[in-house]
């Protein structure tokens, strides 16, 4: 019981984010039908879980408000800026309740039996419809879509195959259950049909024996009969036949005809319906605007099957699987490609062409597997966006600011525990950017500006690495002011020469901020540094960007996956290091005596001017020889180009990424350990880190 409970709460979590969603699109845009439709679906798959899993409290709560949005959907209500505050005070609710069904707490038993008295004071209201404008939608949309959108409240019949598969009882699902949802939706004829045995061995007690042909007379559109059996798509066959007749399940003839087919192994058939129904339905015509938009029942029959299609093209098969288990599948990947390692070692060693053969197979079918298992944790991240809209939404409406948030790149994917450690970052920065960043109406438009200001954050792949962008047009930061501050904090003497970017990465510094007043929502100099090292435990790293009243953006660099990476196998003083492949520009073979004694430390490669680190000296190695050649690595950091010495490039190597141990635990430089083919151990070096770490240490030598 308490694992089927999980799944219900999984389940419940994942409409509730569609419906927050949905309703959040619908502020903007309170005419919208699909939304309005959305909503409305969402609440009562809701309610039908909550039944089914029989929680009472939950379903009646959502059956009020479920009522409310069946009446604006109806057009007998429109819906208004209080009834939707009302339903995302009901959204918060419920994400409490689905845990505390019974209402144990006393807080939520209050907040519970006031939502409802709120609920009902909008049903009992008797709210005016929308008033019909010239420009409707429907007018902006070619003749089909007008067709489909005017079919969806007109009273049709559909004819509904539900054949579930011989296994579809054994996870508890009960079919008699979704008959009875989907003859709530309108009147209905359900006839039962039983698969013929060949021999009553054939019989099992737990396998699924029976099918239905059902006929339904309603206005539900085609895709409110399609989520009644939305958890059974995978497990079942499902077919829909929509036809524009009515009066057909009262008539003697056609009932006569179907009811001659219960407990029989027989399929009704399109060949022997339509023209029974063609002779005894009623034909509907379609008005819109008094004029009749389908003439005949096969032009309406044409777009509702249109529609049908449609529907079908966006379910996309899928499975719900455990988290844990995706997470020991990545482990067990992780330990696959140590074992290829190994074997493509031990083929080196022997030479043996029948084994280097399978070792090539073998590596390229474990490379494979790696893709698929990344693509599996890998997540969208627009699963955050609709967290995001609501936080703008509710911060934007106490601070008194008109704002509008707009998002690009949802599909970009990213790996879910980057995702889980990402959402505080981001939402502390667009507090920052709602609170610091946007000015207060008045004074935008006293500054020519818009009086709504935007948000904007975006997300987009570059190699194999993930940006992310949060841009505001608001007023910016002053490079100025913050160096003033920093002088003032000690960060940094007037005497100091920086860029204005690294007077910019003082906002990361503990205890910075240039807020004049401290409020709820920021100010207080606490966040941003957290901000920085949580993105820098992800292996990220954060860029600002800034212009007075113009705007500022923060634009973040993230590694698609943390668990395994291509990298490049290096020796440093005999011991093997793993630079990532996607900062690896290029690599150049430089004698000895280039680099020791280089004031400037400066290399001269392709005609270019290139500062390089020497790793032994940085390390603490003993000084390499003049005799020897190195190898120079030449990395990308941002917007600039570093070389880094090592003594031999071994080659490109699959690395699997383990934490380092607590030896290594203060060294920045080193991001984690990884075990090679034959047992030694290679350290990751984080080049980003390398290069921050050296740059300090020049500007303090100069100092001195």
């Amino acid at each position: 019981m308490e694992e089927m409970k999980a799944t219900y709460i999984q389940e419940a979590n994942e409409l509730l984010e569609n419906l927050e969603s949905s309703l959040l699109s619908l502020e903007d845009n309170p005419n919208d039908k699909s939304n309005i439709e959305q909503v409305f679906r969402v609440m009562h798959t809701l309610k039908g879980n909550s039944s089914m899993f029989g929680l009472a409290k939950i379903a009646e709560f959502v059956h009020d408000l479920e009522t409310i949005y069946d009446k604006i959907r109806q057009g007998e209500m429109q819906l208004t800026r209080e009834i939707l505050n009302t339903t995302l005070a009901s959204f918060d609710h419920l994400n409490l309740i689905i845990v505390d069904s019974e209402l144990e707490d006393p807080a939520n038993k209050e907040n519970h039996d006031q939502l409802i008295y709120q609920i009902h004071q909008f049903i009992q209201k008797k709210s005016p419809a929308p008033a019909k404008t010239e420009n409707t939608q429907a007018q902006q949309t070619n003749a089909t879509e007008q067709l489909q959108a005017d079919l969806e409240n007109v009273v049709k019949t559909y004819h509904l195959y539900f054949e579930p598969k011989p296994e579809f009882l054994l996870d508890g699902s009960n079919p008699l259950i979704l008959l009875a949802e989907i003859a709530q939706l309108g009147k209905a004829l359900i006839i039962p049909h039983f698969k013929k045995l060949e021999s009553i061995d054939d019989f099992q007690p737990t396998n699924c024996v029976t099918y239905w042909d059902v006929f339904i007379e309603t206005n539900c559109a085609i895709a409110t009969l399609n989520e009644v059996f939305v958890f059974a798509e995978s497990n079942a066959i499902i077919e829909i036949t929509p036809y524009l007749y009515t009066d057909l399940i009262s008539n003697g003839e056609f009932s006569e005809f179907v009811q001659a087919t219960i407990f029989k192994d027989v399929k009704l058939s399109a060949t022997e319906l339509d023209p029974l129904i063609e002779k005894v339905g009623k034909k509907v015509e379609v008005h819109t605007e008094n004029q009749t938009v389908a003439k005949s029942a096969s032009d309406a029959n044409a777009a509702l099957k249109t529609a049908k299609v449609e529907a079908k093209e966006k379910v996309v098969s899928s499975i719900r699987v455990s988290s844990d288990k995706l997470d020991e599948l990545m482990n067990l990947v992780s330990e696959l490609v140590t074992t290829q390692a190994s074997l493509t070692l031990y083929n080196q060693k022997n030479e043996t062409p029948e084994l280097e053969i399978i070792s090539e197979n073998i590596e390229k079918l474990s490379r494979r597997l790696r893709d698929i298992a990344f693509g599996m944790t890998l997540v969208p991240i627009n699963n955050m966006f609709s967290r995001f809209q609501r936080l703008v939404r509710d911060v934007s409406m106490s601070l008194n600011k008109e704002v509008q948030f707009v998002t690009e790149g949802g599909e970009t994917e990213l790996d879910k525990s980057i995702i889980e450690t990402l959402t505080d970052p981001l939402m502390h920065i667009i507090r920052n950017s709602l609170d610091h960043g946007l000015e207060l109406p008045e004074k935008r438009e006293a500054l020519d500006k818009p009086r709504k200001g935007t948000v904007k954050l975006k997300a987009f792949y570059s190699g194999i690495s993930v940006y992310i962008q949060i841009t505001d047009d608001g007023k910016g930061m002053d490079v100025d002011v913050i160096r003033e501050k920093a002088i003032s904090k000690g960060f940094m003497k007037p005497e100091d020469v920086l860029s204005d970017k690294e007077i910019f990465d003082f906002i990361f510094y503990p205890g910075f901020s240039t807020a004049a007043v401290v409020t709820d929502i920021s100010g207080r100099g606490v966040g941003m540094d957290v901000v920085k090292r949580n993105i820098a435990e992800l292996k990220g790293s954060i860029i600002v960007d800034s212009k007075v009243d113009i705007g500022t953006t923060l634009t973040i660099k993230l590694p698609l996956s943390l668990s395994i990476i291509d990298g490049l196998l290096v020796e440093v003083a005999n011991v093997f290091y793993i630079i990532p492949l996607s900062v690896v520009d290029k690599c150049y073979e430089v004698g000895n005596k280039e680099m020791i004694g280089n004031f400037n430390q400066l290399l001269v490669l392709d005609n270019q001017q290139i500062p390089f680190i020497n790793i032994h000296k940085e390390f603490g190695y003993e000084e390499i020889s003049d005799a020897e050649n190195s190898q120079i690595i030449v990395v990308s950091d941002s917007d600039r180009r570093v070389g880094i010495s090592v003594d031999c490039i071994i080659g490109e190597y699959q690395a699997v990424v383990k934490p380092i141990g607590k030896y290594y635990r203060n060294q920045d430089f080193i991001s984690g350990a990884t075990i090679l083919g034959d047992g030694s151990i290679a350290l990751v070096m984080d080049t980003h880190k390398i290069i921050d770490l050296y740059t300090e240490h020049a500007k303090t030598e100069l100092k001195s």
